[in-house]
């Protein structure tokens, strides 16, 4: 806190809560280490986790280039909440038996790809690790079955589309737009350049959106791996929005070739 000098303190979205905030910091996620210091957790042993701003800031969603605080008093108990992204990027390992608990960082986005190439490299855990224990996944964590969502080896992904309805009046909502497919990327897992809008229009009292998830960087296609957490992340409801966009419901998905073919297509 002593720490932020050039930033203004400013209350949070939802005045329900006393969250603490802070603005001026920019709206480049990539470059918050150069406003906000790294902070440890240090734990009962005297071990600690060094938590970067993406693991204790969560972006404010009313006010542009603001952040908070992802660790809250709860209410009048004595303890203290953690909000979810403490573990952002972080493999979380339970030891029930030895009442112990391990972190391992890495990116999550890429963590089922590596570890489902033949041969790729071990991932090492790194100086954040608290506690050993087996670096190998359990079957249950496995991602939803490919046959699932009907994803064909032999097939390429250049593409993932899908529509969307908020329940959010739109004249609200289309200023904030960009801001919206940020978090949508933070959601899935990938880069914010991967996501792009092809549609949106007013329907009565919500809005309508339609999205593009395309390959990153200079790759052609998306790997299945990927595709599955996208769809099923979406499919499956497991986005969290904030409350200033409204919950979503989703009206379709579709996957499209590299070859722009159209593949697979699944209605709700």
């Amino acid at each position: 806190m002593k720490e932020l000098h050039s930033l203004k303190p400013i209350r949070g979205p939802d005045p329900n809560y006393n969250d603490i905030c802070f603005s001026g910091a920019g709206s480049d996620i990539s470059q918050q280490s150069s406003t906000f210091p790294a902070v440890e957790m240090v734990f009962g042993n005297g071990q600690k986790l060094l938590l970067s701003p993406e693991n204790y800031l969560f972006r404010h969603s009313k006010v542009h280039g603001a952040y908070c605080l992802g660790i809250f008093q709860n209410g009048k108990d004595p303890t203290t909440l953690l909000g979810g992204i403490v573990v952002r990027n972080t493999l979380v390992f339970y030891d029930r038996e030895n009442s112990k608990i391990g972190f391992w960082k890495t990116n999550c986005s890429e963590l089922w790809e590596r570890l489902h190439v033949d041969g790729a490299p071990p991932l090492a855990p790194s100086s954040s690790y608290v506690n050993n224990s087996s670096t190998e996944m359990p079957p249950s964590m496995a991602p939803t079955d490919q046959q699932h969502y009907g994803l064909p080896d032999e097939k390429k992904i250049g593409q993932i589309t899908f529509e969307m309805m908020l329940n959010v009046n739109y004249s609200d909502l289309k200023l904030h737009i960009s801001e919206l497919a940020e978090f949508i990327a933070q959601e899935l897992g990938i880069n914010s350049s991967q996501v792009h809008m092809l549609n949106s229009m007013e329907k009565g009292n919500a809005s309508y959106i339609e999205w593009d998830v395309v390959p990153s960087g200079s790759a052609d296609c998306i790997s299945n791996v990927t595709a599955i957490s996208i769809i099923a992340r979406v499919a499956e409801y497991h986005m969290q929005l904030p409350d200033t966009f409204g919950s979503y419901h989703l009206i379709n998905w579709e996957i499209k070739a590299a070859a722009k073919r159209n593949i697979f297509c699944c209605w709700f």
